[in-house]
This record gives C-alpha cells, structure tokens and sequence, in this order.
C-alpha cells in the first residue's frame, strides 16, 4: 500500500515540533520561556518606559539593622508626604512585626509597676521617654494622619492590625508567578498569587487611592478593570504586561529621592506634590524583562508609573487559539509548499515569514500595545522546514521487477488409438504425470499494448454494445504496466513509448515511460542493465522541484520496465526549436533559465540528466512554465546496447567528454543546455553532419558557427552565454547551473531595455 506523499514530510514536521514543545515546556521550559519573552525584554530596552512624572520612588536604602529606627523615619516622611501633597502613599516595607525595643519595654514596665515614684515631673519626663521611642506609634499616628497610605501585604504575612486599621487599603504582593526563567512579566490587579479573588493587587490599590475612588470594580464585560471613570484594560483573569524601564541608578531611570532626606525635611514639596510615592526596597529583588535587580519597591514605582501613562501592554485572549492555528499553518506549510521551492527560494521564503511573524509582534506591541506571541510559529516555521529538508526521501516502491513470463510446456499428445483418458500414458509401463497448475498469460508487449489502445479508440459497433449489456463483451480490456491502467499512447520516442496512465487506486493520472529493457539489452547485460534502470529511477524519484516532472513509481512488467511519472499537459519544447516556429527571444531566455535553475536543484542533489534537449522538456507557452522529464532515462543503457552500439541519448547534444565515454558532470547537462539555447534562437544545431562519426568529431573538434551570423538581431550577450556554454573544456564552461541561470535573467533584462 503506498503512503500518501505528503504523509512522511507532515509527520516528520509534527514530530519534530512535539519533540522540541516537549522539552521547551519541560526540562527547557526556562530556555522556551526566555525565548518567547524576547521580543517583549527587546521592545522594552528599545523604549526604556518613559516616566509618567506622577510616581516617585523614595528609597530606604540598605535593610537598617534597628526596625524601629526605620519605622520613625516612615513617620517623618510620611508627615513630610502629606505636608507636600501627596496623592497616594504605597509602604513596601515589612510591618508584620512590632519594633519595640528592650529600653521602652523596661521603661513601660517601670511606669506600670506599684513602686514607681509618685514624683509627676518624673513620670511626666518617662512619659515622654515613651513617646519619643515608641517608633510603632508614631507610624500608626502619621499613617491615620496622611490618609492615603496603602500597606504591602502578602497572603501568609499581613501587617500588624494597628497598622492595617490606620491603613487607607491593602495591596497584595507578588500579584503573579514569575515565569519558568524567573523573569517578571505578567502582573494582575486582582487575585494574585495565593489571595482571595476579590484582594486587589498592591499596584492596582495604590492606583485606586491616588485616583480618589472608593475601589476599584472589574468591568461588565470581563475585558478590564474601572477605577472611577479610568477604565483600564486588561487580559483574561485581570492579567496584564507593565513597561519595565531602567533602574533608578542609571539615567533616565525612575525618578526618586532618599528617605532620609525626605523624613529630614530636605526633599522640595514641590517635587512631591501631586505624587504618588511608593516607599521601601520591599524584601527580595526582581528580575525583569529590562534586566536583574530591580527591588520589589522600585519594581512597583514601575508598575504604578506604567498604568498613570496608559503605557502596559496585554495579552490576547483568543492567543491560545491563535498559537495552535499559526503552529498548523507552519507544519502544512514546511510539509506541502516549502518542498515545492528551489533551494535559495526555500531558505528565503522561510525566513522571511518568520522575521515577518517576529516583526508583526513587535509591530502590535509598539503601536496597539497587544501581545500576540508569535514568536513560537516563527521558531516552529523555521523548525519544521529543517528538518522535512533534511528528511531522507524514500525508495521508491513498490518496485515490481517481474522477470519474463516462461512459456507454458505443451502438452502431450495421445497415442494412436488410445481411449479416452489414456492421454499422458507412457508407450509402455510410464506413470501418469500430475496436472500441472495453469500459467498467467505473458504480458503484453508494448506493440500490442498500441494495438489494444488502437482498437479502444474505435467506435463500438451495435453488436458490441449489445454484448457488452448482455456481459459477454469482446471489447479488449485496458492494457496494464503493473497496477497502472494504460488509457492512450502520449508519443513514441528511440527510448520507448509514453502513455496516459491512471492509478485505479488512488484515481490519479500519471504519465508511464516505458522501455523494452529485454530488447534493449543482450542476455549477460540484462540484470546489470535492470539494476541500473531501478537505481537511476530511485534517484530521480528524489527530485522535488517545480521545473522538473515527479516521478511516483517505477517497476518492470514483462520485460517491459516503466517510470510512471506526473502529467503534465503541454506540448514538447522541440515543436518550438523549428526555424518557423521560434519562440520571441525574450521567452527563450526566460524559458532555458528556469531550465537551468532546475538542473542547478538537481546537480545540488547530485543527480545528472546526460539528455537534455528540447524533446525531454514539457511547455506551456501561455505561461511558459517548462519541466524537464526523463531525469536518470539516458543512463538506463551504456555502450552496451545491442542496437545502438553508442551511449544513449542524443549524440547532438552530447559534450565531449560524454561522447568520449569521460567522467559525466553537471556541466555536460550545461553543453546539452547551450545546444538546446542554440536550436531555440536558430531554428538549427551548432553541430551538423552527414555521418555519426562525423558529427561526433565536429562536436569534439570544431567550432560551431556564431550564433550573430544567423540572428544578427540578438543582443552580444546572447552569443557570449552559447559561446561559453558550449566550450569543449568543462572547465571553461559556467562551473554551475544558477551561475547560467543569473546569466541569461541578466541578458533578459538587456535584451528588455
């Protein structure tokens, strides 16, 4: 049963893309998160998220090794914050603990004892004692103070209640997981990690209070997140993308000032009014799409300064969906139209896609702010298309090599005056030989397969309609070469017959070449000669290329091996290389240089045709497409031919060295290719003679004559390329066949202007 001849390249694709999913999403799954963040880390390091001047980063420096130190500098600057005008105040620092130090517990304890002094001026001066280390009471005081203060909380750590009570919101932190390589990317405004649905992110609560609303409400249609009358946009499960920028210690970066300065009074009000502060370095750093580093702290300033510009990205909902289809699309695409593509076209149309899908990403980042991972298809496309180019092509099966039906042993006449039923006794005391088991017919020769179709061409008479309704009809049924049905006769050439075929199991029309290899060949040179005819058809069946016809199948059938092949409809080129029939010369250039681009794919494949020639060439002059046939037919015999007696092929078109029986290369098919560019402009051969001895001397010998003194009117180009072609030397020939081709689309558009 044969394989769909797309089935081997769109599994091969598929595996391959499965395979590499599979470790992108597992054991790599950090390097496949890093290579799909990369357009996003590039974008943003290209635009570096300008500041939005409404959000200020008020650093607290190394962690302080006494908290309630650090908690009376809060309070200083948050009265400092409010005193300028702050609109909105986010605290990125620890509170889950108390700060209290061994002083103020000794001293409350000594204020609460029953032997402390009576003396008022003493208990008056410990009061004060209290209050002026009592570094958690004067940050509750200063938080209630201010009124716009939002707390940093996380799920399994919330600060301490009289914080949270004098607190304007909570704002949970992280809103998400960071992704496989550690990277922050994505960020929520509702229900991070571990919190309650309902619990607003840290940035989206210190949005929400720097905006004057009472809180924020996810919109109707699940697509964002309202804040007052500020409708901010976001992804599936409120997720959406902040615009890292620089770090505060690099130019550019975000703007803020040192708590310190700003509790000691030194920080300007008008550089804090209006703003949005966010305080602390948080616990831990970050790792951003810009960069490692960051503090949880001045990540957040970030963030917060992404949403007051309108300067964040989201994800597509439907990018699920998307990624699946464009990933379908590159494995169709490597496996049914990237093998249709030369080499060079192949390589550049591959990786122009991918670079396009890769700048489409960039492109709707930039501009709409939407994030359409593209990048993975871009990879597959890339991926996929590899590795069907390097997938080993198949033998070509089935190849039926059917040796020569044996003819069926008469059978024994009966003695004279025998019964019946005596027949096959021997004259005397002989034992009855056993029936032997009918032969199948011999097959067909191809002169009889011509009658058959001959006699199918003529119209039914009455009778034979008649006995055909009735089941008995005499009409000679299709003739075959292995499963192929034969349908009519294309045309008959000195190295076979071609036939319209189809293929009763797929239903599908196919060109058949056949050959009578046992009358080509002497008896000692037959099995050599069929090695030969099954190997050249093999390589040939490897060939994938627009300019050149597929070949589907080969077999032999009766002595009669064939090639079935794609049909093509069209006619000969050689119809067009008659002197009353050229082709415009524009169209023979274009046409001889497609031809040599498809030989270049075949030589890269190390595969020679030794028999080009307008007559192995298939046209269409409505558009000019044109397929070499007959890849690998013209070595099918050698000088060991019984009725040739020469090299096969045609004797020409041949280069020296094929005639002189001399290593065959690439460029003995560019000699044939500039005598085949020779006839087409001059409606003649370069090389003519009465005898083959003498036109095998002329072709080995002699110059041809300029091709000027017969088309005066062709541009020097035109000579210069049939002049180098046609060099006896291989070496002082074109060394390729796209070095040709570049030569004649160059001469086309001389010959244009």
């Amino acid at each position: 049963m044969h394989a769909h001849p797309f089935f081997r390249p769109l599994a091969a694709a598929t595996l391959a893309l499965g395979i590499a999913a599979g470790l992108l999403l597992g054991p790599a799954r950090g390097i496949g998160a890093h290579l799909a963040g990369w357009p996003l880390a590039l974008l943003q390091q290209a635009e570096n998220a300008p500041d939005s001047g409404h959000v200020v980063w008020v650093d607290s420096g190394e962690a302080t090794p006494d908290p309630a130190r650090l908690r009376g500098l809060l309070a200083q600057a948050l009265d400092a914050a409010h005193a300028s005008g702050a609109r909105a105040v986010l605290l990125a620092v620890p509170l889950a603990e108390s700060s209290d130090s061994a002083d103020l517990a000794r001293i409350r304890s000594f204020l609460d004892s029953v032997d402390s002094s009576p003396d008022p001026a003493m208990r008056a001066r410990l009061t004060a004692w209290v209050a002026e280390l009592d570094h958690d009471l004067q940050l509750e005081r200063a938080i209630h103070a201010a009124g716009n203060v939002v707390l940093l909380a996380t799920p399994n750590e919330l600060p301490l209640e009289r914080f949270t009570g004098a607190s304007r919101a909570l704002g949970f932190e992280p809103a998400t997981a960071a992704s496989a390589d550690g990277v922050y990317r994505h960020d929520r405004l509702f229900g991070g990690e571990g919190a309650s649905p309902a619990a607003p992110s840290a940035t989206l609560a210190t949005f929400t209070v720097a905006h004057g609303a009472a809180r924020a409400e996810p919109a109707g249609s699940g697509s964002g997140v309202d804040v007052g009358s500020v409708h901010l946009r976001t992804g599936a499960a409120t997720e959406w993308i902040p615009h890292y920028g620089r770090r505060a210690s690099e130019d550019g970066g975000t703007h803020h000032v040192a708590l310190e300065e700003l509790a000691a009074g030194k920080t300007s009000a008008a550089t804090l009014a209006q703003q949005v502060l966010v305080i602390g370095r948080g616990v831990g750093t970050i790792a951003t799409p810009t960069g490692p580093g960051l503090s949880t702290g001045e990540a957040l300033a970030q963030r917060i300064a992404s949403l007051e510009a309108g300067n964040y990205a989201t994800a597509t909902r439907f990018s699920g969906v998307l990624t699946v289809c464009l990933l379908l699309a590159a494995i169709l695409y490597a496996a049914l139209l990237a093998p249709r593509l030369a080499t060079a076209g192949r390589l550049a149309t591959t990786l122009l896609l991918a670079l396009g899908l890769l700048a489409l990403e960039l492109a709707l980042l930039g501009s709409a702010r939407l994030w359409v991972p593209l990048f993975w298809p871009a990879l597959a496309l890339v991926l996929a298309t590899l590795v069907v180019w390097v997938l080993p092509e198949p033998r070509i099966q089935p190849l039926v090599r059917t040796q020569p039906a044996v003819p069926a042993r008469p059978s024994p006449l009966p003695r004279p005056g025998a019964r019946p039923g005596d027949a096959g006794k021997g004259p005397a005391r002989a034992t009855a030989e056993p029936p032997e088991a009918p032969l199948a017919a011999p097959p067909p020769s191809l002169r009889e397969i011509s009658q058959t179709l001959e006699a199918r061409r003529e119209e039914p008479t009455r009778a034979e309609v008649a006995d055909l309704l009735l089941g008995r009809s005499k009409r000679p049924p299709k003739p075959k070469l292995g499963r192929y049905e034969l349908e009519r006769e294309l045309g008959r050439g000195a190295m076979g017959t071609v036939y319209l075929g189809r293929d009763p199991r797929i239903n599908r029309v196919v060109a058949i070449k056949a050959i009578p290899i046992v009358e080509e060949f002497s008896e000692e040179d037959l099995a050599e000669a069929r090695n030969r005819f099954f190997r050249e058809a093999e390589m040939a069946g490897r060939l994938k290329h627009p300019g050149i016809v597929t070949v589907h199948d080969a077999g032999e059938d009766g002595g009669i091996a064939w090639i079935a092949m794609e049909y093509v409809s069209g006619h000969l080129l050689s119809e067009y290389a008659v002197s009353d029939r050229l082709l415009p010369a524009a169209s023979v250039l274009e046409v001889v240089a497609r031809t040599a681009e498809a030989l270049d794919y075949a030589h890269a494949q190390d595969v020679i045709h030794r028999d080009i020639k307008p007559a192995n060439m298939m046209f269409d002059p409505a558009t000019l497409e044109t397929k070499i046939t007959d890849f690998g037919i013209a070595r099918l015999t050698n000088s060991t031919s019984t009725r040739t007696g020469i090299v096969l092929g045609t004797p020409s078109f041949m280069a020296p060295e094929q005639l002189e029986g001399r290593n065959v290369t690439g460029r003995s098919d560019l000699f044939a290719l500039g005598v085949t560019l020779f006839q087409l402009l001059a409606g003649q051969l370069p090389f003519r003679a009465d005898s083959m001895t003498g036109l095998m001397d002329k072709i080995a010998n002699a110059e041809h004559p300029p091709l000027r003194t017969i088309r005066p009117d062709l541009p020097p180009c035109v000579s210069s390329i049939v002049d180098r072609a046609l060099k006896k030397d291989p070496a002082e020939r074109y060394q390729t066949a796209g070095e040709m081709a570049l030569a004649l689309r160059a001469c086309a558009q001389a010959l244009k202007a």
